[in-house]
């Protein structure tokens, strides 16, 4: 949700007439998404605490960066599904190999968000704080890496909540738990098939 709402904030700046609406002297959007940005730090703070701090946690982060000889197989099997081959899907744990890449991205995607987007915070509070080419040079970059996870943002969106399926995802990610049955079909080295 953090991330929903500074992207719509941040997008404001090519929508000319949200981008002019004023709040107490203030451009209610960048307002917003400075005040958005500086909670996501806190929040980004609090998930490395929490992943010192739990072994579980810390499982489950290797997990997701471990790409293995199998996750080459599942993106081979993708990229010919998509190019309309008719084949079962190879057999994974509890993550894919998209789902790996799509945490690795996020995670890259968001730390040079934060990294940006705080010097440029800082900038919008104090102006005497940052030289102008340094807020300048960072300004395009935050942009850029910003609109290139839209994409990212949105299919993983699409395939939580609204494909059929991959729906049963949505639960697991709001509620820790997925049916059996469906883990067993789409994951099935994690939840093996109970006779």
């Amino acid at each position: 949700l953090p991330i929903l709402l500074l992207l719509l904030t941040g997008l404001t700046n090519y929508a000319p007439r949200l981008k002019a609406v004023q709040l107490a002297g203030f451009r209610l959007f960048a307002w917003a998404h400075v005040v958005l940005g500086f909670a996501m730090v806190v929040v980004a703070l609090a998930v490395l605490l929490a992943l010192l701090r739990s072994r579980a946690l810390r499982t489950e982060a290797a997990t997701l960066a471990d790409l293995t000889d199998a996750d080459q197989r599942w993106l081979e099997h993708r990229a010919r599904t998509l190019l309309g081959a008719r084949e079962a899907d190879p057999p994974v744990g509890r993550f894919n190999a998209g789902q790996k890449l799509n945490a690795l991205v996020s995670a890259a995607a968001t730390a040079a968000l934060l990294a940006t987007g705080v010097l440029l915070g800082v900038n919008y509070v104090r102006k005497d704080l940052l030289d102008v080419a340094t807020v300048n040079a960072m300004f395009p970059w935050h942009t850029a890496v910003a609109l290139a996870t839209l994409p990212l943002v949105l299919g993983h969106i699409y395939l939580a909540a609204l494909h059929p399926a991959t729906r049963e995802s949505l639960r697991g990610m709001t509620r820790g738990v997925v049916r059996r049955d469906w883990a067993a079909r789409h994951h099935p080295r994690w939840a093996p098939p109970v006779d």
